[in-house]
């Protein structure tokens, strides 16, 4: 008898036929400390594959996210967890929309948009961002950026990506990511 075309294989024919070897990652949250002059109680943790990139991130009471943009394929969605904050975007012809969200609310800024992110109420602010992952080989704040801020890059590394492209981890955090 011939050979099985993919077509003919059941579900438990093909359940792993096609995959690499697979692994589950757990990632910590680091502990919060009392923030930077921004009021950023640490770096955002970035976990990202080829697709999508999903960031956490604390602010503290009155702490903030200055004016950022990023590059124009980059739709963010953000989820507060806990706090509130204030979303500010700039249009194009200088006006601005402000939204206020608390936890378990969500708030879509577009990709391109110039906005900034602000902690409100008197506590801190933890959101969870997510975003369909850009094309382009990194994502870069496409705002100015000036000469006392850190330009090494280690603010946002990531602490884990998984090339899911080439079946291997790029980047993974020890301190932060375990199996």
């Amino acid at each position: 008898m011939g050979q099985k075309n993919d077509s003919d294989l059941t579900p438990e024919d093909i359940a792993h036929k096609h995959l690499p070897e697979q692994t589950m990652y757990k990632v910590q949250t680091p502990e919060a400390h009392e923030g930077d002059s921004e009021g950023v109680r640490h770096s955002p943790l970035i976990i990202r594959t080829n697709e999508f990139r999903l960031l956490y991130f604390e602010l503290g009471p009155s702490g903030e996210i200055d004016w950022h943009t990023h590059v124009p394929g980059l739709d963010e969605v953000n989820l507060c967890l806990e706090g509130r904050a204030r979303y500010t975007l700039e249009r194009e012809d200088g006006s601005h929309q402000t939204l206020e969200i608390g936890p378990m609310e969500f708030v879509y800024v577009p990709g391109g948009a110039r906005h900034k992110i602000e902690a409100i109420g008197g506590q801190a602010h933890r959101s969870l961002s997510a975003a369909r992952f850009d094309t382009a080989a990194r994502l870069e704040n496409l705002e100015d950026v000036s000469e006392e801020s850190d330009t090494d890059g280690s603010e946002w590394e990531d602490a884990l990506f998984v090339d899911r492209k080439r079946d291997e981890v790029v980047a993974k955090d020890d301190t932060l990511v375990s199996e």
